[in-house]
């Protein structure tokens, strides 16, 4: 494990190769600023879910303990909001247009002053959210829940899953990718969804990639898959902590983090352990 924490790892963002930022268990931040990783001190002992932000000095993060915190390039602070549940995912478009999901059903928009509770229609815990512009956000959760935003509310789109959606991003409005328990991962082109087959019945916990072209997925016992055509092939991690989050500035540089402080990196070849 890394000698820099041993806490559980669940977010990692950043803004190139030499600002990454990884959240995690018991207050966990660290930093990368191309030499050194340095710990921040996140004012509490909050679990941080997930992390966006457009710039290092305007980075949120969304925490299990019911906050949403915000980093100014110097320490972090709670956001004045109304008591909410456990949070789980955070995007936004730009600094006046920030959404926040969190458990029973919870949508949050910040409009560059305050936070304000969205109408969801349900109450099926909500696990990410992730958007292409205002007409093209979307939200997933248990139960195969998908959501749409349609003006100021969000509805539910009709897809047949009983899987628990953890995680969506896109590469434009036709071109999206959710993941999710049992193995799922699912191909969206703005009007049809197509249930890809995996090797694995795993549980799913982030999908991201630095293109269209390069897609991972993550997950349990150090599960990583990549897109290969219309198949997705398992890639060695050398590793079976679980696997919650993976983020890069170019398919050369990628991290993926997860439990007791795993970080691994990706250099373009192999995905090896940052001690």
């Amino acid at each position: 494990m890394s000698q820099l924490t041993s806490s559980n790892l669940l977010s990692v963002y950043g803004f190139g190769a030499d600002n990454v930022f990884i959240g995690g268990a018991e207050g966990t931040c660290l930093h990368w600023n191309g030499k050194e990783w340095t710990k921040i001190d996140t004012g509490g002992r909050w679990t941080l879910k997930r992390m966006w932000g457009t710039a290092p000095d305007n980075l949120y993060a969304v925490c299990t303990d019911g906050k949403i915190i915000r980093y100014n390039g110097k320490e972090w602070t709670p956001e004045d909001t109304d008591s909410l549940p456990p949070m789980s995912g955070i995007w936004g478009l730009d600094e006046n247009e920030i959404y926040a999901c969190c458990r029973i059903g919870k949508i949050l928009r910040y409009d560059g002053q305050n936070w304000k509770f969205m109408s969801s229609g349900t109450q099926t815990d909500i696990a990410a959210v992730w958007g292409w512009d205002r007409e093209n956000m979307y939200a997933v959760g248990f139960d195969g829940l998908v959501l749409k935003l349609h003006g100021d509310e969000w509805k539910r789109m009709t897809f047949n899953s009983n899987a628990e959606l953890y995680s969506i991003y896109g590469f434009g409005p036709q071109d999206m990718y959710f993941a999710g328990s049992f193995g799922t991962l699912i191909h969206f082109n703005g009007n049809d969804f197509k249930v890809m087959p995996t090797p694995v019945e795993d549980f799913f916990l982030d999908v991201w990639g630095p293109s269209e072209e390069l897609v991972f997925a993550v997950g349990d016992v150090g599960l990583i898959l990549y897109r290969d055509g219309d198949q997705w092939t398992r890639i060695e991690s050398n590793t079976e902590e679980y696997l919650t989050a993976i983020w890069g500035p170019n398919e050369n540089d990628m991290y993926a983090v997860g439990d007791n402080g795993l970080i691994l990196h990706w250099d373009g070849e192999d995905w090896k352990e940052v001690e």
